[in-house]
């Protein structure tokens, strides 16, 4: 007995962290298009948003039978084997969620908990049939495959349709209101938001697996036999109310559809989802507490047939305690929704996939990327010389977004793109659940938001020439993650069963320690990553300006940042070749990933500041790209420096002799001293310094020749024939450039910064 409530507290525990990193994940299904228009402070969203959760959460109940019977016949499992099945996936599902947040992937949660349950089922069900098995049992006897086709089949339906009905309706809905839309066609749009508001709730009424309790008996019936007429007074009621509030108060419609639809889909979510979070822990905690009741004594032996006996409906355990449950996770899931940073990131991955303008990529172009923006470009081509000149040029004037950018500026915060676009995919997203809901389709809500989101994308031109191959290998990484999300549920969980299966208790706790060791790493691993973003985000806010002045003082304060950096980065280097120490490599290989991001930020950003200034700029400005240029140089210098030592060290080469480490500590001292110097100089402005600055170099370029003289004479010695020995003129050589690149950035940023004061 004393096992079974260890189990049930480790389950409850499981199910408790399951709800935490499954909401990280799941949020951006209903965040994105609020967070992304800016409807309204951040923790207003999440306000309205949680609510939605709450009361999806007690609508729940109906939903739950996926996790106790939808993937596999639990009548023909016992509870032993059920048991290690519900902890296996747990395990997998924290550990698998979570490294997806961690890196900000959105992914199904629907489709991690099918095919660990499918895995898991799997692993078990050859035991089973291997084994001694009475009754001859096979396969199909106890998993569910049909179930498991219809589903997978969904999902790629789902992913297509969605990306194409999307597209479709915000090429139609841009036609009709253009970026130009503030304060106008309030009539249009009280239509519009009236349909919007109707369709939304379509979506909610037709869940009748999350709204049984609601929905039930004489009201059930009137709904599904009058629905046109109920969606009619819906509409008619949804339009009077926009029209005053349009006409009488000058309401935003757009901006209200946006916070019914993020409520809305957050309510859906909630009810659907739940069952991803606690519906194994809970099925599982239910199988204890039904064999604690029974009179049967070994668990390897107590049927899990409890599901279809009506015993739960019957139980204390099911009638007093399960809307508390569920009270409690909606309670857990809208706190995580204020506190989570992995959501945030997981939210920001599909917001800047489809933001309105180029700026910082987070994902690489791939040879697949590449092809497809070049097959559209000449498909593009070809529908516009068919096209009519005036067609175009009207189609052409609605998709114009001056106006848009004007709003992006004088709002406090960046809006990522417009509430029509936000509109439209909450609407279509609902509209395609609802139509999934109606025909009983299954569906995952994460496929249907996200390729709705980037089909309103690409119709709505964010995805321009700067960055189409960067977005569309964003969507393409996302879409492989989903399907990895699949293959590594299943062997990971049909693993998992085996472990535990021939380990028992011996095998679990070590498991539970791997699961508490990974969420401790990747959460430190994402802090950090969050670090990086923040520091880059707040440098890029620094960039809107459009004072010469103030570039000036930027432009120093980034100089010296650079230098500051740079002489981190070789101080690390050059110690780290010296100790033969990887870590103090590895930190300088992240250091100038870091520099390098920096540097390409503060080139793409600064320049567009140029277009603000005149004629009278014009010296100014092309010493300013000059000094540009030199700090992309000093990156390069350091990559090429800091590679080859890493690799010498990593190979475990061996390392320097005690003269080759002296010599190799005199100049990182001399360069250390030299770029502390620098910053000084540039941070007082004194320019009049130059020629000291200038025999410095000098001083270092003759202690270079030196050096490097003595390692030639070790080796025509014969007392430096290592590939340390070489590497080490490498190194000599990479410092020069090094020195040279710095001379050359102080020069270039003296003559901007002499420019600007005329």
């Amino acid at each position: 007995m004393d096992q079974i409530y260890l189990i049930v507290f480790i389950l409850v525990l499981l199910g408790f962290i399951d709800l935490i990193v499954g909401l990280s994940n799941d949020a951006v299904n209903f965040l994105s298009a609020a967070i992304g228009s800016k409807v309204a402070k951040r923790k207003v969203i999440y306000l309205v948003a949680g609510i939605g959760i709450i009361a999806g959460c007690l609508l729940s109940g109906g939903m739950m039978e996926v996790a106790r019977k939808g993937v596999f016949y639990p009548q023909n499992f016992y509870l032993t084997e059920l048991i290690i099945l519900f902890l296996a996936v747990m395990i997998v599902d924290i550990i698998l969620v979570d490294v997806y947040n961690t890196f900000g992937f959105p992914t199904s949660t629907t489709v991690a908990i099918i095919f660990e349950l499918l895995g898991g089922a799997l692993a078990i069900g050859l035991i089973v049939i291997s084994g001694d098995n009475p009754n001859n049992l096979v396969i199909s006897d106890l998993i569910n495959t049909h179930s498991v086709f219809i589903i997978v089949g969904g999902i790629l339906f789902s992913i297509v349709f969605a990306f194409l009905s999307g597209a479709i309706f915000q090429f139609i809905a841009r036609l009709i209101f253009s970026f130009r839309y503030k304060k106008r066609f309030k009539f249009l749009f009280s239509l519009v938001g009236a349909l919007a508001i109707t369709a939304i709730l379509f979506m909610v009424i037709k869940k009748e697996g999350a709204f049984a309790d609601i929905f039930y008996g004489d009201l059930e019936m009137i709904i599904n036999q009058n629905l046109v007429l109920a969606l009619g007074i819906i509409y008619a009621i949804s339009f009077l109310i926009f029209l005053v509030l349009s006409f009488v108060f000058n309401a935003d419609i757009p901006k209200i559809v946006v916070f019914f639809g993020t409520f809305a889909l957050a309510l859906s979510f909630a009810a659907n989802d739940l069952v991803n979070f606690i519906g194994v822990p809970l099925s599982g905690i239910e199988g204890l507490m039904a064999f604690a009741e029974s009179d049967i004594t070994d668990p390897a032996l107590f049927s899990m047939n409890i599901w279809g006996s009506g015993y739960l409906n019957q139980s204390l355990f099911h009638k007093n305690w399960y809307p508390f449950i569920f009270l409690g996770s909606g309670l857990v899931m809208m706190i995580t929704l204020f506190v989570s940073r992995k959501a945030r990131s997981v939210t920001e991955t599909e917001v800047y996939l489809g933001r309105q303008d180029s700026g910082y990529e987070p994902f690489e172009p791939s040879h697949t990327s590449r092809a497809i923006v070049r097959n559209y470009f000449i498909f593009y081509e070809k529908v516009k010389a068919v096209i009519p000149v005036k067609v175009a040029n009207v189609i052409s004037k609605q998709f114009k977004r001056d106006e848009f950018e004007e709003d992006i500026s004088d709002n406090n915060d960046i809006v990522y793109f417009d509430t029509i676009r936000a509109s439209v995919n909450l609407v279509v997203a609902s509209i395609f659940i609802g139509i999934g809901t109606y025909f009983r389709f299954p569906l995952s809500t994460t496929f249907v938001v996200f390729m709705v989101a980037m089909g309103t994308s690409l119709s709505d031109q964010a995805w321009g020439r700067d960055s189409a191959v960067y977005r569309i290998s964003g969507v393409l990484s996302v879409l492989g993650g989903w399907f990895l999300t699949a293959l590594i549920a299943f062997i990971a969980s049909f693993l998992i069963v085996l472990i535990l299966w021939w380990g028992k208790l011996y095998a679990l706790f070590p498991l539970l320690v791997a699961v508490g060791y990974v969420l401790y790493r990747t959460t430190k691993s994402h802090r950090k990553a969050e670090k990086e973003k923040h520091l880059l985000k707040v440098e890029a806010e620094k960039q809107l300006i459009k004072n010469v002045s103030k570039l000036v003082d930027l432009a120093s304060e980034r100089i010296r940042k650079q230098l500051l950096e740079s002489s981190k980065i070789f101080i690390l280097v050059v110690q780290g070749f010296v100790d033969e120490n990887s870590k103090q490599l590895k930190e300088a290989t992240e250091r100038i990933d870091y520099l390098d991001k920096l540097s390409q930020s503060t080139k793409k950003e600064l320049f567009n500041n140029f277009s603000f200034f005149g004629e009278e700029h014009f010296e100014s400005s092309h010493f300013f790209v000059q000094a540009m240029d030199y700090i992309s140089e000093l990156v390069s210098v350091l990559k090429h420096l800091t590679k080859p030592i890493v690799s010498h060290v990593d190979n475990h080469h061996k390392g320097l002799s005690n003269s080759q480490q002296e010599d190799i500590l005199l100049l990182l001292e001399e360069i250390t001293g030299f770029f502390n110097y620098l910053v000084h100089i540039e941070k007082e402005h004194r320019f009049d310094s130059i020629d000291e600055i200038i025999q410095r170099q000098q001083y270092l370029g003759e202690l270079i020749i030196d050096l490097r003289k003595k390692q030639i004479k070790r080796i025509m010695d014969g007392n430096g024939k290592t590939r340390g020995s070489i590497l080490l003129l490498e190194c000599y050589a990479e410092t020069k450039n090094l020195v040279l690149y710095t001379i050359n950035l102080i020069k270039a940023h003296r003559d901007f910064y002499q420019s600007s004061q005329k």
